[in-house]
C-alpha cells in the first residue's frame, strides 16, 4: 500500500526526504539505493510494503547520525592559541639583569696591603743575600708573634690581598704564596731553600703601625724583629724597630 504515513507523507515522499539528506552527508549517500531499491520485475505494491520498514530504519539512523554530528561540533573546543615565550630580555628603561664573570673586581690598595708590602721589602734588605730574580716565599696568613716567640696562624690573606701585595713589590721581588714552610732533612744546611718570609698581624699605635717579621734562609741566615712604619703622603715606610732583635 502506498498511503500517508501518521506524519502525512508518503513512502515515496520519505523517501525522496531521505535521499536529499543522505546527499548532504557524503560519507552515507552510497547506502541510499541500497536501502531503497527493490528487485526487477517485482510487485509494485509489495515493493512498497516493504519500502516502508526501510525507510523508518533509515530514517532513525539519519536522525542519529545528524544528532551525533551536532553533539560532536558543540563539544569541540576551538584551536588553543599558543602563548608567546617569554623574554630574557630586559624592557627598555628597566634595570639590567648583571652577567656574572664579565668583569673581575681589581685588587684593593689598602693601607693594610702598603703596609705589609713595605714590611716584606724591609726585611728583604735588612737581611740580605736573595738572589736577583730569585723568588720570594711568604706565608700566606698574618702570624701572631712573627717578630719574636712561638707563632700563631691567622687569617688568611685574601686572594685579592695576596695580588695587591705581589704587585706593590714588583719588579724588584716575585712573591710565591706558600701555607707552610716546608720541611728540610736539615733546616741548617746550605740549601734549606728560601728565604721564607712571615709576616705578623698590623698593629696600630698613635698614628704609627706595628709589624712582626721574620725572614728563614737556613741557620745562618734568619732574622726575627717588629719593624715600626709612619705614613707620609702617598705610602707608608719603615722608620725604625721596636723591642728586640733575633739574628741566627
Amino acid at each position: 500500500m502506498n498511503g500517508p504515513h501518521s506524519n502525512g507523507k508518503t513512502d515515496e515522499e520519505l523517501a525522496a526526504l531521505l535521499r536529499e539528506t543522505f546527499a548532504e552527508r557524503e560519507s552515507q549517500a552510497d547506502q541510499l539505493p541500497a536501502a531503497t531499491s527493490s528487485a526487477p520485475n517485482a510487485d509494485p505494491g509489495r515493493a512498497r510494503r516493504r519500502l516502508s520498514p526501510v525507510v523508518l530504519a533509515a530514517a532513525a539512523v539519519a536522525l542519529v547520525l545528524g544528532a551525533v554530528i551536532i553533539v560532536r561540533q558543540a563539544a569541540e573546543p576551538p584551536s588553543a592559541v599558543p602563548l608567546p615565550a617569554a623574554s630574557s630580555t630586559p624592557e627598555a628603561g628597566g634595570p639590567a639583569t648583571p652577567s656574572a664573570g664579565t668583569a673581575s673586581t681589581p685588587a684593593p690598595t689598602t693601607d693594610e696591603v702598603r703596609i705589609w708590602a713595605a714590611t716584606i721589602k724591609g726585611i728583604l734588605e735588612r737581611e740580605p743575600g736573595t738572589a736577583p730574580g730569585a723568588p720570594v716565599y711568604v706565608l700566606d696568613a698574618p702570624h701572631q708573634g712573627a717578630g719574636g716567640g712561638k707563632p700563631v696562624r691567622g687569617e688568611p690573606f685574601t686572594p685579592a690581598q695576596q695580588d695587591a701585595i705581589a704587585a706593590a713589590l714588583r719588579p724588584g721581588v716575585t712573591l710565591k704564596w706558600i701555607a707552610q714552610r716546608p720541611a728540610a732533612d736539615d733546616p741548617c744546611g746550605p740549601d734549606a731553600g728560601g728565604p721564607y718570609v712571615m709576616v705578623g698581624p698590623i698593629v696600630r699605635k698613635d698614628g704609627h703601625a706595628e709589624v712582626g717579621v721574620n725572614i728563614w734562609r737556613g741557620c745562618l741566615a734568619a732574622r726575627w724583629l717588629t719593624f715600626r712604619l709612619d705614613q707620609n703622603a702617598t705610602d707608608w715606610r719603615i722608620t725604625g724597630t721596636v723591642g728586640p732583635e733575633a739574628v741566627a
